[in-house]
């Protein structure tokens, strides 16, 4: 072999070399870049897990808006779940549909609902007030199939009524639902109860990127009304 050829077959191997060299490295790149994005946080508007005190969710549900189960019942318990899962506030700060229900019922009638009033009866230092705009549930000939929606607003006030979330104007609306799934109708609510809570407590806390949005979600982003 001459000389000329033996340079040759050197200078392809090292540029064989090289280029597995680089696709290693290619890869790792991807892979950790996979990484980071996949730890990607969406920073909290407010982090209620900071906060010291009671908290009321209150749930409200205009008497025109009718369903086949109690809908404050639900998602009380399922904004309480939330709220414990994954803002991570102690289960002792929280209060249960029942205690919320005794105070409602010694309450005069256009008191009610309002739940700063609540609030102060219950001697928290925060109410996440949840009014209920919209509902629907639907079924089809077929049996056990169900399409459904809820449509929320939400707020988050102290003990002296004063709004600390969101920080702009209105509320954080909030629409989930699905179409033509098999289930029952109590499986069927309690999926966009757990849905809507969700949606409402995730900007309460940093929530991963990946997982901030649900299938159930009816809108690309919320909207403040």
């Amino acid at each position: 072999m001459t000389k000329k050829n033996i340079l040759i077959t050197i200078c392809i191997a090292a540029a064989t070399v090289f280029a597995a060299g680089c696709s290693t490295v290619g890869g790792l790149g991807g892979n950790l870049a996979s990484e980071r994005d996949s730890e990607k946080i969406t920073p909290a508007e407010f982090k209620l897990a900071e906060t010291e005190g009671k908290i009321v969710v209150f749930v409200i549900q205009p008497g025109w808006i009718k369903s086949p189960m109690d809908l404050r019942i639900l998602l009380t318990t399922s904004i309480n779940a939330a709220l414990v899962a994954k803002v991570e506030i102690k289960k002792e700060r929280l209060t249960e549909y029942a205690d919320i229900q005794k105070i409602r019922m010694t309450m005069a009638e256009d008191k009610k609902d309002d739940p700063v009033e609540i609030v102060q009866k219950l001697n928290a230092q925060y109410v996440l007030a949840v009014q209920i705009t919209d509902f629907d549930l639907s079924t089809f000939a077929e049996k056990n199939f169900y399409n459904g929606m809820m449509l929320t607003k939400t707020c988050l006030y102290d003990a002296k009524g004063e709004k600390i979330w969101p920080s702009s104007e209105g509320c954080r609306e909030v629409t989930v639902g699905f179409e033509t799934e098999a289930g029952t109708m109590q499986s069927s609510v309690e999926r966009l109860s757990n849905a809507a809570a969700f949606c409402i407590t995730r900007y309460l806390y940093n929530c991963k990127l990946a997982n901030f949005h649900i299938t159930e979600e009816q809108k690309e982003l919320d909207t403040y009304k």
